[in-house]
């Protein structure tokens, strides 16, 4: 009869254990600061890239979702601040993406434009050496 009560009494603590076990895995870590400085320099990244006049309603949203999961974290709320990390990552990269994309373009024109204007001068030289 003391075997019995034993075997139950472990069992019992070895199921209070494995319990407290998962609701621990259950539970969201904790944003660090590694990982809203991370944030943080994706957005300076895209400022880099010129996303204050390239992509400055992107570049907004991202600063707007970094707020947002600051205060998450603060509140504990480790789910949700690591969702709002997420959406500021990709804001961020975004405004980076549009801000870069636009610069080439800028540059492809101004090349194009180059070019243009060196065969208007290959056209003219032609026809001055072919004289009347």
């Amino acid at each position: 009869m003391v075997a019995r009560k034993n075997i139950a009494g472990g069992a019992t603590i070895g199921l209070a254990i494995l319990l407290t076990g998962i609701g621990c895995a259950s539970r969201e870590k904790p944003v660090t600061a590694i990982q809203l400085a991370e944030a943080e320099a994706t957005i300076r990244s895209a400022e880099s890239a010129g996303a204050f006049e390239r992509a400055s309603d992107l570049l907004h949203r991202a600063r707007q979702t970094l707020g947002a999961a600051q205060q998450a974290s603060g509140r504990g709320d480790h789910a949700v601040a690591r969702e709002r990390l997420l959406e500021t990552t990709t804001y961020a990269e975004a405004a980076r993406a549009q801000a870069e994309a636009e610069q080439q373009k800028l540059q492809t024109d101004k090349v194009r434009q180059q070019a243009d204007e060196i065969e208007q001068r290959a056209n003219a030289l032609q026809r001055q050496l072919q004289g009347p």
